[in-house]
């Protein structure tokens, strides 16, 4: 088959992973795969350096005989320039509501979900359309592990894009308390193209998504906890609850606090990393995931005729424009939130000065106490009175 593999923007976070993983093994498959991207980030670099066909921005391919989509945005677009291409819309998200499948036209054949949660939300909509629960694919051959986990742990890695500055000061002062050298990769600290090298820094690794099934792959302890809240570690008994939320910290069944975290991470075991690896290569291999994706785009066959017509071109810009708005809060949000930090720490700082300024004036007043109690003081009292007489003398 001849397929596009579409997405509104193109950049490294977990949608554009899985768009990658999910093209690599459609390839080794023999399917001829095209990435489209209507607006391009860091993730070109990742598509060149992949061999991953990206097209251009107004050559959408023709002869296409099915499309993989992962939001509305590029799903009017592709609906409204190929009609005649059933969709088969894969659904990242149950609360970013730009990541959810269209309620208008008919292009969109069914709708893959990765996790409980999100299947929940896609079964809700109004339009009717049949819903896929899969797994979310890891590549197994790329993230693989190294050597096993030592007795005890010496690094933590906070692999998240997104966290909040209350939430990282607790995981700071969790990993302190348990021993831990805490590191950052994402967000802030940048993002990179490849977290291998890193997950394997590491003994324990905390974040959410994809990042923590990349870190069971790679025989790592994964710890889920982000901005969204937190369900500890990942472990035999804790996956299945954690793989139905989508390893986001969401599940609601526990609370993490900074004593919560801090014990957890003391309860690292070594045997932890062969564990996640084989919980990672029984459920999620990324070739296995291909293959039912394929099956699903195999059995959608192409429009009998064009769909209502429907000023789907505008509605594609209309949803990219809030798109772009989205992340516009979402980017001052964090700037905010950056500044505000900023702000309570000069304020610390301030308030440290002039607790020191305040010492020093008391004592000084007391050194000036001092010395006026000392003998030396009182017996030269009057040399200083003459000295005022004499100066106010000259004054007149």
């Amino acid at each position: 088959m001849r397929l596009l593999l579409a997405t509104n923007h193109l950049g490294l976070g977990g949608s554009e992973s899985y768009l990658f993983t999910v093209a690599e093994q459609m390839q080794r498959l023999g399917h001829e795969v095209v990435l489209f991207a209507a607006e391009r980030g860091g993730g070109v670099a990742v598509a060149h350096e992949r061999g991953l066909p990206l097209c251009e921005r107004d050559e959408l391919p023709e002869g296409v005989d099915a499309a993989l989509v992962q939001d509305a945005a590029v799903s009017y677009e592709v609906a409204q320039r190929r009609p005649e291409v059933p969709q088969l819309f894969v659904a990242h998200s149950e609360s970013f509501d730009l990541q959810a499948p269209p309620q208008l036209g008919e292009a969109v054949r069914a709708v893959v979900a990765l996790n409980d949660r999100v299947a929940a939300r896609m079964r809700s909509f109004a339009a009717e359309r049949e819903v896929v629960r899969l797994r979310q694919p890891i590549d197994t051959e790329r993230f693989t592990p190294r050597a096993p986990l030592p007795a005890r742990p010496r690094r933590a890695l906070l692999l998240s894009n997104a966290p909040h500055a209350d939430r990282l000061g607790m995981i700071e002062a969790a990993c302190a308390a348990a021993g831990l050298e805490l590191v950052r990769v994402g967000g802030r600290e940048g993002q990179t193209t490849d977290p291998r090298e890193a997950l394997h820094g590491a003994e324990i690794v905390i974040g959410y998504g994809r990042s923590v099934l990349e870190a069971m792959a790679c025989g790592r302890a994964a710890y889920v906890y982000d901005w969204n809240g937190g369900d500890g570690w990942v472990t035999a008994a804790s996956y299945p609850r954690i793989e139905a939320d989508g390893f986001a910290g969401r599940s609601g069944e526990i609370t993490i606090d900074g004593e919560r975290m801090a014990a957890d991470l003391r309860g690292y075991s070594p045997a932890m990393g062969p564990v996640n690896h084989d919980l990672v290569l029984g459920r999620h291999r990324a070739n296995q995931h291909a293959q039912e994706l394929l099956e699903l785009l195999a059995g959608m066959a192409p429009a009998a005729a064009a769909p209502t017509a429907a000023p789907l071109d505008e509605m594609a810009r209309l949803v990219r424009l809030e798109w772009r708005a989205r992340l516009d809060v979402h980017t001052l949000a964090r700037e905010n939130a950056l500044l505000h930090d900023q702000l309570m720490k000069a304020e610390v700082k301030l308030g440290e000065a002039q607790e020191a300024a305040e010492a020093e004036a008391k004592k000084g007043e007391q050194l000036a106490r001092a010395y006026e109690a000392t003998l030396s003081w009182r017996l030269t009292a009057p040399v200083r009175a003459l000295g005022s007489l004499i100066r106010r003398l000259r004054r007149r």
